[in-house]
């Protein structure tokens, strides 16, 4: 079949996205005993993650991890909904050639060798690509990594089975980078609900997973990361009904000289124009960020924050040169640091010392955790100037355990009482935060100042993001106040 063919394919059926997605029974074409292996991999994956009917298949293995191994997927008794390929390359067009004998609507190809070894590669690709086509076959990859539905207890992921479920989906054009995007995440506060490394895109492609996620109620945001499109004008016309619905965030590969080259040996795809892919996205509400740091405070304050009804910046700080760095990086990312109104100034004055700057950045001077009672009412007052579209803080909000057992002498009861009151705390911003509409962002104000493995996953329950530095704060605030922007305007 004639890539123009290909092209005009543009809807997949819903048993397809049924059977990859919800299978009653998986065969493992390749399963192995051999620990490390692939086929051993995803067999343990499988069984960790569901209850679901697993066949592996192995001509010369009688049991895989204590379930009975066949020669082929035809000698497979039952009915199979999904098949999980990872033979050697030159093997997959006959195992495919079974799959379809067997009826099997649905198939994620592992194996890789294919388009991105060269011209010999492509012409096997497109082998599968035709035999698969005739045969009312459709699949994922070949040269991915995998992919999961966390709400039906499903991973093929031999590095990520224990994905947390959440409303982020994600289809990705690189395995690992896959794998980095869900651990980063998780750290993040973030719970997914579809996976997908599409892998060379043979078949279905980056636009076809985005048409289903667009429709999958499970799903609240997707992400990706992509090195090329293959149909970019389809890609145009999803991204611009979804985003009035849906956010999408993307990661874009392949836009220098150096990176273009390596994605032609990693996917055998062509990463066209990066200044034109943006182009694309900002005409389209398509969240293009830099990495997966970018990627994940983006996803996590759209879940949880309200958009910042101007680009108008708070600042509130424990010192003169914080809040000079801060301001920097929100002038650089086009944001403004608004004057406060005289009655801004007027409340400020009731709570903080009488050297503080009147003005924005508001520098508290030094003021201490413990009166973070202060802070609360200075945040207050920002919160209600209507010149105001969203907070920057900057202060030491929670210490860790160990701050407080050594340096601040509190026994395990006052810790616990101390603890209580930070939720407390937390929970009043984000109130504040929902109540007038406005985004409020930390900014953690010196390193270590606090162990994030203990103190994050406070913030990331309350909803509110803690990023490490002015510059991921100011560039989190880019992102929400342009998708502000493209929704208004798309009205």
């Amino acid at each position: 079949m004639s890539n123009a063919k290909l092209n005009d394919i543009t809807t997949t059926s819903s048993d397809v996205w049924q059977c990859l997605f919800y299978p009653k029974s998986v065969a493992v074409i390749g399963a192995s005993e051999s620990p490390g292996s692939w086929g051993n991999g995803i067999m343990l994956a499988l069984l960790e993650s569901g209850s679901r009917r697993i066949c592996p298949v192995n001509p010369k293995a009688g049991k895989v991890l204590g379930l009975t191994s066949y020669k082929s997927i035809l000698d497979i008794p039952d009915a199979i909904d999904l098949a999980i390929i990872v033979v050697a390359g030159l093997q997959v067009q006959g195992v495919l050639e079974e799959c379809i004998r067997k009826k099997v609507k649905a198939a994620i190809i592992i194996s890789a060798g294919f388009a991105e070894m060269g011209d010999e590669g492509r012409r096997l690709e497109s082998n599968l690509v035709n035999i698969s086509r005739r045969g009312g076959l459709r699949f994922i990859g070949p040269n991915c990594m995998g992919h999961a539905n966390t709400f039906a207890r499903l991973s093929t992921f031999i590095l990520a089975w224990d994905i947390k479920p959440g409303p982020v989906a994600i289809t990705s054009q690189s395995g690992n980078l896959t794998i980095r995007i869900i651990r980063k995440g998780i750290n993040s506060g973030l719970g997914f609900s579809k996976v997908i490394s599409t892998g060379n895109e043979a078949d279905l492609r980056l636009e076809d997973c985005l048409e289903y996620l667009s429709r999958d109620e499970e799903t609240k945001i997707i992400t990706a990361y992509i090195e090329g499109l293959r149909e970019g004008r389809r890609f145009f016309r999803l991204a611009k009904d979804i985003t009035t619905r849906k956010p999408i965030i993307v990661i874009k590969g392949g836009g220098s000289t150096e990176s273009a080259k390596a994605v032609r040996s990693h996917t055998g795809a062509l990463a066209g124009s990066d200044a034109i892919f943006t182009g694309v996205c900002r005409q389209a509400g398509v969240i293009k960020v830099d990495d997966d740091d970018e990627l994940s405070d983006v996803a996590f304050a759209l879940l949880h924050q309200p958009l910042p009804p101007n680009k108008n910046i708070g600042i509130l700080t424990l010192g003169g040169g914080l809040g000079v760095m801060t301001a920097e990086a929100c002038e650089k990312e086009g944001l403004k640091i608004s004057p406060l109104l005289p009655s801004t100034l007027q409340k400020l004055d009731a709570c903080l010392p009488p050297r503080w700057s009147h003005g924005n950045p508001i520098d508290m001077v030094g003021i201490s955790a413990a009166e973070f009672s202060k802070i609360l009412l200075s945040l207050w007052a920002l919160m209600e100037d209507d010149n105001i579209g969203a907070v920057l803080l900057e202060a030491p909000v929670m210490l860790d355990d160990d701050h407080l057992e050594k340096r601040m002498h509190l026994n395990p009861e006052e810790i616990k009482a101390y603890r209580e009151k930070d939720i407390e705390n937390l929970t009043l911003i984000r109130q504040q935060s929902e109540k007038w509409g406005k985004p409020v962002i930390f900014i953690e104000p010196a390193p270590d100042i606090a162990n994030k493995f203990q103190t994050y996953p406070f913030f990331h329950k309350a909803g509110i993001p803690y990023c490490p530095d002015a510059r991921r704060a100011a560039r989190l605030l880019h992102h929400l106040s342009r998708y502000h922007d493209y929704l208004h305007a798309s009205r």
